[in-house]
């Protein structure tokens, strides 16, 4: 069976890049973005929402990771999807629920609130509903999808994949329940994070003093994410990594120098609800001007 996107070779886009644009929706290419709350967002089928893709990072990088921002009207919910690929959504305003199923199963449910993290449990069958009839909800989610559609190149192996991951998510009546399971390597692991004010830190000296950490593991996941917090007067020690870390500024202002090796640095300015991402092997390193401590969310 074909699937209604075919994506074409030797296009100069990527299949992931042809799949985005087929959707029909906004994409924002950046190093930043300002304020996640603000951007535009448009009429977006697929989900029954509004939505719009954000890709930041290097041009040239080689793009495995990308994100979205998605709007619910009050009272409306998305329709159900089911992918294979995974997806890290973190909300940005508004509260409601997620039903959780795959075939031949009663959904299960959760609520969640600004400041909720969770993860539909790969290509499992998952709607989300707005709680609110006069508000909007709004959530950003972390996606591997670039990754999966550049591998696969198969709208319906994709979406219309039946195989069911019982070694992840097997229905069983505690999955969403907000309980959490600590582990060595700072390690919290769950399967939905009511609120990420109220988890654990731990000691992260060797990145600056004073500061915190806590690495966060969802759903069984290969995609991971961690909060870092950083005192008043203090910057994060430069390091650089491989693209795809998108971060999240929770409270606090500050900026970031970023810059290749051997080459000048550029200063990136962020506040509240800004998401950056440092490109493939880039320097970065991020200074709290507030007067108040600073926490990241990096996913």
């Amino acid at each position: 069976m074909q699937g209604p996107f075919e994506a074409k070779p030797y296009a100069g886009k990527t299949a992931f890049e042809q799949w985005a644009e087929y959707e029909g929706v906004p994409m924002i290419r950046d190093f930043i973005v300002p304020d996640l709350n603000v951007i535009a967002v448009e009429p977006w089928d697929r989900l029954g929402a509004s939505g719009c893709w954000v890709v930041l990072g290097a041009p040239q990088d080689q793009l495995s990771m990308a994100a979205y921002v998605c709007e619910i009207g009050p009272g409306r919910s998305t329709k159900p999807q089911r992918h294979l690929f995974e997806d890290l959504i973190f909300v940005l305003s508004g509260s409601g629920a997620t039903a959780v199923w795959t075939e031949g199963e009663k959904p299960l449910s959760f609520e969640w609130r600004r400041g909720s993290l969770f993860s539909p449990p790969l290509n499992s069958w998952h709607q989300h509903f707005n709680g609110s009839g006069t508000e909007p909800v709004r959530y950003v989610a972390l996606t591997n999808a670039p990754a999966i559609f550049n591998m696969f190149h198969s709208y319906d192996f994709i979406m219309n994949n039946p195989h069911r991951f019982s070694d992840r998510f097997d229905h069983e009546p505690e999955y969403f329940s907000g309980k959490g399971k600590a582990h060595p390597g700072d390690v919290w692991e769950s399967n939905f994070i009511p609120d990420i004010v109220d988890l654990p830190f731990y000691e992260f000296s060797t990145k600056g003093p004073a500061m915190k950490h806590v690495e966060i593991e969802l759903s069984s996941n290969t995609l991971s994410g961690h909060i870092s917090q950083s005192p008043v007067g203090v910057y994060k020690k430069a390091h650089r990594h491989g693209p795809g870390a998108y971060i999240i500024t929770l409270k606090g202002r500050g900026y970031s120098l970023m810059w290749p090796e051997g080459q000048d640095w550029e200063r990136f300015d962020w506040g509240p609800w800004s998401m950056m991402s440092p490109p493939n092997r880039w320097f970065h390193q991020h200074f709290n001007l507030g007067r108040e401590p600073i926490r990241q969310l990096a996913l």
